[in-house]
């Protein structure tokens, strides 16, 4: 289950606390730091400053929906040692995660972020999950929680590029010509055919 919307450090911020915001969610460092246990947040002043200092591995997991992340162990090549200064780290996974990606700026333009988690036909056909760890996931209630999360991303943008909402801090800013826009091979600007109003 997946969404591609358009969002500045600001946006991926907001949509971070409407996830803290549900009752249950448990925010946490998806891999840890290296030879350090992984972080969980218990606060929103803590989540914020994670996200404003670039942490690309914060995760979030709905606990009433069951499938508690599990501790994958990884150990790093001699050369990675080296270059990380520790010995490993730890990954915690479930096939209940849902994450936020932003991906890095094209070309000078902000490219797409999305909000991603398994689907349970996708999780039992593809995923590395054992059934009895898919069986633990009420799946009903991880889509609903979702779905609450990308309408609030629809609703709260103003605009679109195609299908994809620009949210508001992105949207002023590209109005502003202070941004462009990565539009899969091209840099869209402000006004442009492609972006309608909502």
């Amino acid at each position: 289950m997946a969404m591609t919307f358009f969002g500045t450090q600001s946006d991926i911020a907001q949509v971070w606390q409407w996830l803290f915001d549900v009752p249950e969610m448990r925010l946490f460092e998806g891999y840890s730091r290296p030879d350090k246990p992984n972080r969980w947040f218990d606060s929103w002043d803590t989540v914020s400053r994670y996200v404003d200092d670039g942490g690309w591995t914060l995760t979030a997991w709905p606990q009433s929906v069951g499938g508690r992340p599990r501790i994958e162990r990884i150990t790093f090549t001699p050369e990675t040692q080296r270059e990380l200064g520790g010995k490993g780290r730890t990954v915690l996974l479930s096939p209940a995660n849902i994450r936020v990606n932003r991906n890095n700026d094209q070309m000078g333009c902000l490219a797409d972020s999305s909000i991603t988690c398994w689907t349970e036909k996708g999780a039992r056909g593809r995923s590395i999950f054992p059934e009895e760890f898919l069986d633990e996931v009420d799946w009903v209630k991880l889509r609903s929680i979702v779905s609450k999360i990308q309408r609030q991303i629809t609703k709260a943008s103003p605009a679109k590029l195609r299908a994809c909402p620009i949210m508001p801090d992105a949207f002023e800013k590209l109005q502003a010509g202070e941004i462009r826009i990565w539009n899969w091979g091209e840099a869209s600007s402000f006004p442009s055919p492609l972006i309608t109003m909502t």
